[in-house]
């Protein structure tokens, strides 16, 4: 298997990188071992250059596990390369070695990285003086030492020189035997072995070949064709290279049948049999290549960890159950000890009187042994049964046998002399009963330690497998540099993080049709709500927009809640009025601001998962299946029914008629809106119209968005809340049927009832109500109502005169003359209005009746349109994602989807409504890092978590979890501690 970068392989790669990264600028050096190293380059796409000592130099895709601290070598190369910019790439002569130069003329530094051998990295200054090195050596044989201090030498390299027949002839001599044609061409101009095999193979020569100086001198001519192809290759590097191939080899086994084996630039004729795979790039195919060996080579650590980790677990188990056999092997034989004394008590009883009274008459340990052995000679059943004596201890050793089974063996057992036979038995039997007592108490201990000893094995192993991976960077989308979320109807909302991301904000991402919102308080960001529809954007995406905008300003830290305003894109100005300034950051309103709703301070923390291509068209196609299945059902049998829907019909009215429930509801709308407007209408003769359907002007986007404090019930207020309308006598029932607005009118008394002077008066200067006093002169507020009266005006002219009622027409005529005469003021208003600032406070914040009109007219909502926001943003000029990355980014992943990777998301907890995973923020005193942490542990305990979307939590870096929240939060979740039910 190929490992390591021939000289043709390296003029390949400097090639390329000389194309992706020379001119970008160093961010940052890592860490991945002693050898292996990471340049990370910047601009407008990151770049990660990895470079290991002795074998390869390429760019890679993959995010490789860093180490913690940097070494000395990669703090000297932070030191000396960060922020400086590449501006060449050359590999020296024909050799294996590449010279990265960092900045110009004085200020230049060299990184020389040798692939040869066991290899070397050097960091020199303008003049080649090497400042740091990873590997001190000296090479005895051009008497050149490479440390610190000394100058790299250049001249040693192999240079690229052309091939001649003069340097074939004179190392002719020195072939020996069994020398391969390929290898020894190699010796004498370094093409790389697969590069000169290539060409021969063209020749017509067989590089294997073992050769003779008589195989020489015959070839000689296509031999020097051979090397003449060779060398032209190996100059035209950096316009024929587009390409790279892994190559594979044939193995048997269970698991696959080819392995990678080699990784080349071109696609050589004598590999042409070989199974391959074609790369877009050359520097692609070796970083796949590398990236399975180091994956292969990670499992394979991963799994000896894991085993000694198991066989440290399986040691203590069985250390445990050595000890308990141990314990029951001294039971069993105390009481067969115990038995055997018992059972042979007269004998065990004669030998101890026997030895005592040798012992009181004084007689030597000497003579007691040699009146023992007389006794043995003469065949005394006691003195055989003594095996030895120990008179230092107190004890003899004998030698019982069971008398009642002949084919038992002796046992020696130790008897003590101070006792008798019946004691010594006793002794033997409290043996078997401590041990049993000390037996129970292991076992209990044991439960315990092995329980302990999992859980840390299972720890162990749960931190191998999260260290030990390397996955595919993902690429990072064109709104994650920024303040972002999606809000609960698809729209992309994108904020700035400082003053500078607010100026590219506003200059390059806000297009036509596009809202900006924003905050009158210190620190708060510059909002933007995608839209490419010309549509309104929906109330929802608006609040939810407002309260992303004010959370992340001192309104989080403060807890103060205010309100967020909102503008059109052509509205917002770089532009300052004359004798002005506006610094980075700041931009002009030109026009009214229109302010949402105060809004608190509760985030929602989650993570969207990102699915493969696969999964995202499985999930159009089932949703295709389901739209046809639901319009199947809804499609009606009877054709007559649909022959008739585009007829004009003619509808008598009848009053005496009774009146359906659909018909009184629309009555009673549109008594409703008439009376709320203050308009007159009168009717015509019925002509011949084709039904209609009434649109409802007091939509939900229309509804009051604040909530009114109701005051306690006073009969006063009930008498001022009902002047201004006029009083009609309660109608007579005539056979229980009611006339035609009589249930509305009481509806709205009761409505009305508790209404206040101020509330009244309010609500009609919106409505533009004679009940109102005149304004005297013309001031601001008059302006205001104004405004006003003509929004109200023009949206009931609308609704009223697209409604058709079942035979009858209904024209306006107080609406024409009330529009006619407030769209020459609005006009007017509009010439005069000047330009406001976007720190200046508008007049109109805080005024219910104004804010609700600004949010009635404003965020009203498309009702006939089928465009998918998701998919209809405009990122066409600006954003380079494709559409359907929101379409792949899904808040409830299925069992069956392929999940590539999560993405932290931070968004008002109200637009979170369908996310599986979510947690409350509020401003509290956790640090992020801690709340971070706890979250996920939440994330992963829950029971309907599948196991990969567990992986992803993981996988998930602590730096873009942190990013987007706010400050210090509380989090709020069910079973946040894990202390709930199980």
């Amino acid at each position: 298997m190929k490992v390591k970068f021939n000289s043709f392989d390296v003029a390949c790669i400097v090639s390329e990188l000389r194309s992706k990264v020379q001119n970008l600028r160093v961010i940052n050096v890592y860490d991945i071992n002693n050898k292996s190293y990471i340049i990370k380059f910047g601009q407008e796409v990151k770049s990660m250059l990895f470079i290991e000592s002795g074998s390869r130099i390429h760019l890679t895709a993959f995010e490789w596990p860093k180490q913690m601290m940097p070494s000395a070598f990669s703090a000297k190369c932070r030191k000396v390369m960060k922020n400086k910019r590449l501006t060449s790439v050359n590999q020296i002569g024909c050799d294996r070695i590449v010279d990265l130069k960092f900045g110009n003329e004085e200020f230049a530094s060299h990184l020389i990285i040798e692939l040869y051998d066991r290899g070397n990295i050097c960091l020199c200054n303008d003049q080649y003086i090497i400042t740091a090195i990873l590997r001190t050596r000296k090479d005895e044989r051009e008497d050149v030492r490479y440390a610190v201090g000394h100058f790299y030498p250049m001249d040693v390299c192999q240079s690229l020189s052309s091939p001649s027949l003069e340097v074939l002839d004179n190392n002719i001599s020195d072939i020996k035997s069994n020398t391969q044609l390929k290898r020894w061409l190699n010796h004498l101009f370094p093409y790389s072995i697969p590069l000169i095999e290539h060409c021969l193979k063209q020749q017509g020569l067989e590089p294997n070949k073992k050769i003779t100086q008589d195989t020489v001198l015959g070839d000689m001519q296509r031999i020097f064709d051979a090397l003449k192809d060779a060398h032209n290759k190996f100059e035209s590097i950096p316009s024929s290279i587009g390409s790279g191939y892994i190559f594979y080899k044939k193995v048997q086994s269970s698991t696959t049948d080819a392995i990678m084996d080699e990784f080349h630039p071109v696609l050589f004729d004598q590999l042409a049999s070989s199974k391959s795979k074609e790369y877009p790039s050359y520097n692609e195919a070796i970083d796949v290549f590398f990236y399975e060996q180091e994956t292969q080579k990670i499992e394979i650590k991963s799994l000896q960890q894991e085993k000694n980790v198991m066989k440290k677990l399986d040691n203590i188990k069985t250390d445990h159950e050595n000890r308990i056999k141990a314990l029951k092997d001294v039971q069993e034989a105390s009481a067969n000890k115990a038995y055997l004394i018992e059972v042979n008590l007269e004998c065990v009883e004669e030998a101890i009187n026997t030895i005592q009274n040798l012992v009181a008459n004084r007689l030597s340990w000497e003579e007691i042994d040699e009146l023992v052995e007389e006794g043995k000679e003469s065949n005394h059943e006691a003195a055989l049964a003594i095996k030895k004596i120990n008179l230092l201890n107190n004890k003899m050793t004998m030698s019982l046998k069971d008398p009642y089974d002949e084919d038992a063996a002796t046992v020696d057992i130790d008897i003590d002399l101070d006792m008798g036979a019946y004691s010594n038995a006793k002794h033997y039997f409290d043996a078997v009963k401590h041990s049993v007592i000390k037996e129970q108490k292991t076992i209990q201990s044991s439960e315990i330690a092995l329980k302990n000893a999992e859980k840390k094995t299972q720890a162990t192993i749960k931190d191998i497998n999260i260290v030990a991976s390397i996955k595919r960077a993902r690429k990072t989308m064109w709104f994650e540099k920024f303040l972002w979320f999606i809000s609960s109807e698809g729209y992309i909302v994108i904020g700035g993080r400082d003053a500078m991301q607010n100026e590219i904000l506003v200059k390059k991402y806000l297009k036509k049709h596009d809202v900006y919102v924003h905050a009158d308080i210190h620190g708060a960001t510059s909002i933007i709500v995608k839209n490419k529809s010309s549509e309104a954007l929906p109330p929802k995406t608006m609040m939810e927009a407002g309260c992303f905008a004010l959370c992340h300003s001192s309104a989080w830290n403060s807890k103060i809640v205010t309100s967020a305003y909102w503008v059109h894109a052509e509205q917002v100005s770089k532009t300052a009025p004359t004798g002005e300034y506006l610094t980075t950051g700041s931009f002009m309103i030109r026009g009214k601001k229109n302010y949402l709703p105060p809004a608190q301070h509760i985030l929602g923390f989650s993570v969207l998962f990102k699915i493969s291509d696969e999964s995202v068209e499985e999930r159009r196609k089932s949703s295709q299946d389901l739209a046809i299945q639901s319009s199947d059902i809804e499609q009606r049998p009877d054709r007559e029914m649909e022959s008739t829907e585009d007829v004009p019909v003619e509808v008598e009215q009848n009053d005496d008629a009774p009146s359906t429930p659909s018909t009184e509801k629309r009555e009673d709308e549109v008594d409703e809106l008439f009376e709320k407007y203050n308009l007159q209408i009168s009717a015509v003769p019925k002509p011949e119209v084709a039904q209609a359907e009434f649109t409802d002007f007091v939509g939900t986007a229309h509804k009051p968005q604040y909530k009114k404090k109701q005051e306690p019930h006073n009969p006063k207020n009930r008498q001022k809340g009902s002047q201004g309308q006029k009083s009609q006598p309660e109608p007579k029932q005539q056979n229980s049927k009611s006339k035609r607005g009589q249930k509305g009118k009481k509806k709205r008394m009761e409505k009305y009832a508790d209404q206040s002077d101020d509330e009244r008066e309010a609500m009609m200067a919106l409505l533009g109500s004679a009940g109102i006093k005149k304004e005297k002169g013309k001031g601001k507020s008059g302006s205001n109502n104004s405004k006003l009266k003509y929004k109200a005006a023009s949206s009931a002219k609308n609704v009223v005169s697209e409604y058709k009622a079942e035979g009858e027409k209904v024209k306006i005529t107080e609406a024409d003359r009330v529009l006619e005469t407030l769209t020459k003021q609005k006009i007017e208003e509009e010439k005069e209005a000047d330009p406001k600032d976007i720190n200046v406070t508008d007049d109109n914040q805080g005024k219910t009746a104004d804010t609700l009109a600004v949010i009635s007219e404003v965020t009203q909502p498309p009702q006939t349109s089928t465009v998918n926001p998701v998919q209809d943003i405009d990122l066409s000029d600006t954003e380079d994602e494709p559409i359907d990355i929101l379409e792949s980014l899904v808040r409830n992943p299925l069992p069956t989807d392929n999940i590539l990777f999560g993405v932290p998301f931070v968004a008002p907890y109200n637009s979170m409504n369908s996310c599986k995973f979510r947690v409350k923020l509020t401003p509290g005193a956790t640090k992020k890092g801690k709340a971070c942490k706890t979250i996920l542990e939440t994330f992963s305990r829950d029971k309907n978590a599948l196991v990969q979307e567990k992986n992803v939590f993981k996988s998930l870096k602590d730096v873009d979890m942190t990013v987007n929240i706010p400050g210090k939060v509380k989090i709020s979740a069910p079973n946040l501690h894990g202390h709930g039910k199980r």
